[in-house]
């Protein structure tokens, strides 16, 4: 036995068994996604959720509302109608205010005013480095007097000086940033100290005048040899060629079982 039933979208007729009769009303996934798209609007929405999601601009106290394109997340988090409202209106947080702060004030505004103070003392010395006039090249501005001990001449235009990369780096040999070794290296270095060896690190410039130190020296289980930059040996008390040379150190040492975290 079997009932007539009506598509509540497109009127056709379909035969249905008794238990389906009340719970029927579209023919087809067609038909009720048309319908949906017609009754399914705003609060008829079974998903709505209220109104217009709009809120205050916290600076200038206009009101703006969401827009599709953006995500809704984002939207919440919103506190200003636009750019020029957030820069005047929202708070910026500078030195040990700033999570980021990391206690060195040569990170601070490093990419703003050292680059413009860096543009300037160029531009002012005509691109043309002040020891050994050569143009053209990598040039780099020169604190006169010292960044860290004389914070108030920082920025001050007459503390700098337009020079070269490998007449930078002369500048600084003498300095507490000096390699160890000043013996002049042959052979077209433009004059380079030579890198020290032995039990020091293994420090110098290159031909382009960037200093450079690294660590040379055996690898604590197997005894290969390993060279590392110098960062990369800051506070390790042992040094290894791989990751298997380490994992074998750690497991020969007497207390390895019972540092050995549960399971």
């Amino acid at each position: 036995m079997s009932v007539t039933v009506s598509c509540i979208e497109c009127g056709v007729k379909k035969q249905v068994i008794p238990s389906r009769a009340e719970t029927f009303k579209f023919c087809g996934f067609d038909c009720r996604t048309k319908w949906r798209q017609k009754h399914w609007t705003g609060a008829n929405n079974p998903a709505f959720r209220g109104g217009d999601r709009s809120k205050s601009c916290q600076h200038c106290g206009k009101t703006f509302s969401h827009k599709r394109k953006r995500p809704l997340i984002s939207f919440r988090k919103q506190k200003f109608c636009s750019k020029a409202c957030a820069d005047v209106g929202g708070k910026r947080y500078f030195g040990p205010e700033n999570n980021k702060w990391t206690g060195n004030p040569r990170r601070k505004h490093r990419e703003s005013k050292q680059a413009a103070w860096a543009r300037a003392v160029i531009s002012r010395d005509l691109a043309t480095c002040q020891h050994c006039g050569a143009q053209k090249v990598e040039l780099q501005a020169h604190h006169l007097m010292s960044y860290s001990s004389h914070p108030y001449l920082r920025w001050d235009l007459s503390n700098g000086l337009t020079l070269c990369a490998p007449c930078h780096w002369r500048v600084h040999e003498t300095t507490e940033n000096a390699v160890n070794s000043g013996k002049p290296v042959t052979g077209g270095a433009d004059g380079n100290p030579e890198p020290s060896h032995g039990r020091k690190f293994v420090e110098g410039a290159t031909t382009r005048g960037r200093a450079y130190r690294r660590w040379e020296g055996n690898c604590d289980w197997c005894g290969a040899f390993i060279s590392r930059r110098k960062s990369d040996t800051v506070g390790r008390k042992n040094m290894f060629c791989s990751k298997r040379c380490s994992g074998m150190f750690k497991a020969s040492q007497p207390d390895f079982a019972l540092r050995r975290p549960r399971r």
